[in-house]
């Protein structure tokens, strides 16, 4: 194997500090092992240069993510010390939500696991799924990067935040009554969380917030190996991408999506919820 698609832990920390993260930060990491090549010491590696680039004050936050498991469930359960999470969101996560230290909402379809000196308060409370209260909301608040390592912004859940914020028309709550959390310790707890749907035939487009975020110069850039490495603020991509949305509430949607929008709905300015 050729040398530029060997990547060590040394090159994935140097690359973190290109793109501007540094001790004491907070970030939520979006991943796919696969894009850099062959990782030497695999998703530990990645984890470990995390880690190390916000030491011991800072905190890294993952994506446990089992929407596609549990969105459409009547009844849901999630164990958070054993429902895996590899499938939909990568080997990375899946490999940081084990670790003794790690910490996982409680949240049924949208948890997320931290590793850090204050990682419960990044948590949220388990209800939201993007809105006030829930992990995306308290990242804002925190003023925490976002970091793409080797994806795009077609997984950049954070934009749901802002239609949730906006009270998209396209969307709607549900909730997971009579579902249920299993703790670490093993007792249960009665499942809180709501789920922010897409209505029948709506489809997101985020992968164009690349060149939008891009052309407000918000995006720190770099590769590591074949990776391509994206650094942002969350409340960046936030505030610029509610800009669009206050003209066009269909801005999110795809071409074909945006048809399905009324008078009504496209006469809309949302705006409902304060981040």
């Amino acid at each position: 194997m050729s040398d530029k698609c060997r990547v060590t832990t040394d090159d994935i920390s140097a690359g973190l500090a290109r793109v501007g993260l540094k001790r004491g930060d907070i970030v939520l990491v979006h991943s796919s092992l696969r894009s850099f090549g062959y990782v030497v010491g695999g998703a530990e590696s990645v984890i470990a240069a995390l880690l190390e680039a916000v030491g011991d004050a800072g905190t890294v936050v993952m994506p446990t993510f089992t929407w596609g498991l549990f969105h459409r469930a009547d009844v849901a359960e999630l164990d958070l010390a054993n429902t895996p999470v590899r499938d939909e969101v990568g080997i990375i996560p899946e490999t940081f939500r084990k670790r003794p230290e790690a910490v996982r909402s409680r949240h049924i379809c949208h948890s997320v696991a931290a590793i850090g000196p204050h990682a419960g308060d990044h948590l949220g409370e388990g209800v939201s799924s993007f809105g006030t209260g829930s992990t995306f909301h308290q990242l804002y608040e925190l003023d925490a990067w976002c970091l793409f390592l080797g994806v795009g912004f077609s997984c950049c859940t954070e934009l749901h935040a802002v239609e949730e914020a906006m009270q998209v028309p396209y969307r709607y709550h549900r909730d997971f009554r009579g579902s249920r959390v299993i703790l670490p310790d093993g007792t249960e707890a009665p499942c809180r969380s709501i789920e922010y749907l897409c209505r029948p035939g709506y489809h997101n487009d985020f992968a164009k917030m690349r060149g939008i975020l891009a052309g407000h110069g918000v995006l720190n850039v770099t590769r590591i190996g074949g990776a391509e490495v994206i650094n942002a603020r969350i409340r960046d991509i936030f505030d610029v991408t509610r800009q669009y949305m206050e003209e066009d509430i269909g801005f999110l949607l795809t071409t074909e999506s945006r048809k399905l929008l009324t008078p009504r709905d496209r006469r809309r300015t949302g705006g409902a919820d304060e981040v």
